[in-house]
């Protein structure tokens, strides 16, 4: 039976390959997110954190970071990107629900990271393949039991949950782009 403490292992064992490289572009990772959503605010004022952070998230399904930053900057300056309509609609929502227009656990958790939330856990494909899940997508067991080995091996490396998952997500990828 796999449990918290089989991916918590697997996580530390990746931890072991980590360089210093890794862990400052992990520091930094979600605090440059941040500032990215912030200034989609000075281009919209009347969008909140909140709703900045859930617009950049409704656009990072199956895309790179600078994909995903260029689709949310048009679509703040009023330009549709072009890409799955189901991201224009899931911006569209999140511009009244905020996070809660993300139907996703991995987007929602996404925006939440982004918006500054410390204890948010993005479980992506690289996550899983991290997990050693054998595939892209976890079920809502699956992220939780991933997630909560993210948050316990952060807890032991006085890290929090968003830059340990930010990590792990580097030394898997092997970039952090």
């Amino acid at each position: 039976m796999i449990t918290t403490t089989t991916y918590s292992t697997r996580f530390r064992a990746l931890l072991a390959t980590s360089t210093l490289f890794d862990v400052h572009a992990a520091e930094r990772w979600y605090t440059e997110a941040n500032q990215f959503a912030a200034s989609l605010c000075v281009l919209r004022p009347e969008w909140s954190m909140e709703v900045s952070a859930s617009v950049v998230s409704a656009f990072s399904p199956r895309v790179t970071w600078a994909h995903n930053k260029a689709k949310a900057y048009q679509y703040a300056q009023g330009i549709m990107p072009k890409g799955l309509r189901s991201h224009v609609a899931a911006a569209n929502r999140c511009q009244s629900e905020g996070f809660d227009g993300l139907r996703g656990p991995k987007t929602n958790a996404f925006a939440r990271a982004i918006a500054g939330d410390k204890d948010a856990v993005v479980v992506d494909v690289w996550m899983c393949r991290a997990a050693g899940l054998g595939k892209d997508a976890p079920n809502k067991g699956e992220y939780r039991l991933i997630a909560n080995a993210v948050r316990e091996v952060a807890s032991a490396y006085n890290m929090d949950a968003a830059t340990m998952q930010a990590l792990l997500w580097i030394i898997i990828r092997g970039k952090a782009e």
